[in-house]
């Protein structure tokens, strides 16, 4: 991480600051990072795209809320609805041609 590269808000600067010295996996793997940086309160959602960071799934206003990943994982286990509650199909459909 560079100079500018980072919000620098006032009053809620980076409490510390990981360089990494190439990409590196992190949150279970699902991105890479050139490094982390922890400050005292969450930034807003302007900063974060602003600067391109993605949140922790560890940060403790993240708690209870589960990361798009779980959110995709969680929606694919769920049955899909059938277009037309009630109705069995008797027949192929334009659909299943």
């Amino acid at each position: 991480m560079d100079i500018g590269t980072y919000p620098k808000p006032l009053g809620n600067g980076p409490i510390e600051i990981f360089n990494y010295d190439e990409r590196i996996p992190v949150e279970g793997g699902n991105m890479l990072a050139w490094g982390e940086l922890i400050y005292g309160k969450p930034l807003t959602e302007k900063q974060m795209y602003d600067y391109e960071l993605k949140p922790s799934s560890h940060n403790p206003d993240r708690a209870g809320r589960p990361s798009i990943t779980g959110q995709l994982k969680e929606a694919a286990r769920r049955p899909e609805p059938s277009k037309e509650p009630g109705r069995q199909k008797t027949g192929k459909s334009h659909e299943d041609r």
